[in-house]
């Protein structure tokens, strides 16, 4: 940056405009510092307090200056630091994630709507007055007709009541039955939330690393090419040697960017899953993605099967839906069916009544008692009966599909997590045979050995990074393998709140 100079004539004083222009550059000043502060505080804080080394990018063209304005906006405040690790996001995935607390919400209102059936005995209590006028013809006992005017008046407690024992019966039946679609689905929610919020964990890890190999890889692209173009200078048919260097540089510069991407992405999706606040900044505590073991993947298969239909997710709400519908099946064909139904009537108050306007006042006492029978359902009664039945084969079916989901889901899994291992031992085996081919490349190119060349430690160093991100791989998916297994298993819930 130069500095502009300005010519000063001889004299006490400075020219007008001279004044002028250096008043406005001092005005201005503050404007540029404000302007810094704000690009820095925009700037993303570094994840886990390690910056990786940021990729020689072209330059871009300098942006216009921003105008004098910019001086009263205040800087951006600093993103909130949110140390996390996979303990954390087991805790916090069935705590604070929006779709499972919805689920919540819904439970608690099956369990009160339950509450509410419990009382469907209940007769309802009205208090209140009422008030009845006739004028004109009315029928007399035998018939002929009569001419009257009267009116009258009654005020007090009436006591009204319908006890239909099936109905009840039926309400609280229903009430109960949503409460287990609710704790079903609750548990569903809940289980897909943990693998996903775990799974999301573990791909950032995964893309964070990621990013760190491809970075060591660029870097030795990087002291690779400096000495392919000091060869070059010397010898210019080893300028192919530069370029091919360069292309490949390039192409682990991309790989680098799409890891990043990645992890921004994992970092988002993580923060919407846990419910935290979306512009906070993770700091990763597991500073590196190793090998994990939730579950013993040494035990034979038939027997997490057996632990999975026993407690896998969804199983007990699901049996207990099952022992329901029995139940009230079973209820349904007894003695319940041949009870009436009672209405209740009785109220009492002052009651006033008489010819025309005038009005003759007393105490009155009603009392009317039905117990009524409907006929209708036993024509019914068999078509009923097929609906019952076919609720109760779809609710068995159900049962026996969850079972199956969990027991193909566990074989799944266990198979992921054995081939995980048997990956990662052939892939630390590929790093170090990688690794030693690259130090014989290196050594054979500095101590130039007959038949070296720079293709040769491009290729070795590329063989390295692929085998560093090919464990890398396999060290993610047995993860993964893990995580559904303890799903599956219905450890989810036992490791989240011992």
């Amino acid at each position: 940056m130069h500095r502009a100079s300005f010519p000063v004539s001889p004299g006490p004083r400075l020219p007008r405009r001279l004044a002028l222009a250096l008043y406005t550059a001092w005005l201005l000043l503050p404007a540029g510092c404000a302007q810094s502060r704000l690009m820095t505080a925009s700037t993303p804080a570094a994840v886990r307090g390690q910056a990786p080394a940021e990729l020689p990018l072209p330059r871009a063209e300098a942006p216009p200056a921003a105008p004098a304005e910019a001086a009263a906006v205040p800087p951006a405040p600093a993103a909130k630091a949110l140390p996390i690790n996979l303990d954390t996001v087991l805790r916090l995935a069935q705590d604070q994630n929006g779709q499972v607390s919805i689920a919540r919400a819904k439970l608690d209102e099956a369990f009160a709507q339950k509450d509410v059936a419990a009382l469907a005995w209940l007769p309802d209590l009205w208090v209140g007055t009422s008030y009845y006028r006739h004028e004109g013809g009315i029928q007399n006992e035998d018939g002929t007709l009569t001419h009257s005017s009267f009116g009258s008046l009654f005020g007090g407690t009436e006591l009204r009541g319908r006890f239909d024992l099936r109905e009840a019966v039926f309400q609280k039946v229903d009430a109960a039955r949503k409460v287990w679609q609710q704790k079903g689905e609750l548990s569903k929610l809940t289980s897909e939330n943990l693998l996903d919020a775990a799974n999301t964990y573990v791909d950032l890890l995964a893309a964070r690393a990621g990013e760190a190999i491809s970075l060591q890889t660029v870097g030795q692209l990087q002291d690779l090419l400096k000495k392919a173009e000091g060869l070059a200078k010397i010898e210019p048919g080893a300028e192919v040697e530069v370029t091919r260097i360069q292309a490949e540089t390039t192409a682990e510069q991309q790989l680098v960017r799409k890891f990043r991407e990645g992890a921004k992405g994992a970092a988002a999706k993580l923060l919407y899953l846990l419910g935290l606040d979306p512009c906070a900044e993770l700091v990763l505590m597991d500073r590196q993605l190793l090998p994990f073991q939730l579950v013993d993947a040494t035990q034979p298969v038939a027997k997490l099967v057996e632990q999975a239909v026993s407690n896998g997710p969804g199983v007990r709400e699901l049996e207990g839906l099952l022992n329901l519908i029995h139940e009230a099946s079973a209820k349904a064909g007894g003695l319940a069916m041949l009870m009436p139904t009672i209405d209740v009537r009785l109220a009492e108050g002052i009651f006033g009544t008489g010819p025309g306007s005038t009005s003759n006042w007393d105490n009155r006492f009603d009392l009317a008692l039905q117990a009524r029978w409907n006929l209708t359902p036993l024509v019914t009664a068999r078509d009923r009966r097929r609906v019952a039945q076919a609720k109760i084969q779809q609710a068995h079916l159900s049962y026996q599909d969850l079972r199956s989901k969990l027991t193909m889901g566990v074989h799944e899994a266990y198979e992921a997590t054995q081939s995980g291992h048997d990956r990662m031992g052939l892939g630390e085996q590929q790093i170090r045979y990688a690794d030693r081919a690259y130090d014989q490349s290196k050594s054979r190119l500095e101590n130039k050995v007959k038949g070296y060349s720079y293709s040769e430690v491009l290729l070795a160093i590329r063989s390295l990074g692929g085998a560093q991100l090919t464990y890398l791989t396999a060290v993610r998916d047995q993860g993964k393998a893990q995580l559904r297994l303890m799903v599956l298993l219905g450890l989810g819930s036992e490791r989240c709140h011992p």
